[in-house]
């Protein structure tokens, strides 16, 4: 169950944000090969970020998954800055990921863990 964050320091409409969560949502079914039934999607917008003294525009991406392919980390950085730059109009040099491969035992649904 992949879990996305996103945190933004610009402000998106009601309906904007629900877009980005429903694109993310499938640019990540498609790029892990995982069903959209089991993808979780946050988004924080107007958040208090700022990056090399600046507050123009930038994103934070926390990705988490259970056997999240490391090997595909820098395709999935290309995948994300991309959405975001098109998107959002964020420049790929200020958005920043951070990647959680988290072991099954480790993830806890419906009263279990993986």
């Amino acid at each position: 169950m992949p879990f996305l964050e996103l945190k933004t320091n610009k402000q998106l409409s009601e309906d904007k944000k629900q877009q980005v969560m429903t694109d993310l949502t499938s640019l990540i079914s498609k790029d892990l090969n995982k069903p959209e039934k089991y993808i979780m999607v946050g988004c924080q917008d107007n958040q208090a970020l700022m990056f090399g003294a600046s507050t123009e525009p930038m994103a934070f991406i926390d990705l988490r998954s259970i056997r999240l392919p490391e090997d595909q980390t820098q395709k999935l950085s290309q995948s994300l800055s991309t959405f975001l730059s098109n998107n959002l109009e964020v420049s790929p040099g200020r958005v920043f990921i951070n990647f959680w491969n988290v072991p099954p035992h480790m993830w806890g649904h419906n009263g279990s863990t993986f």
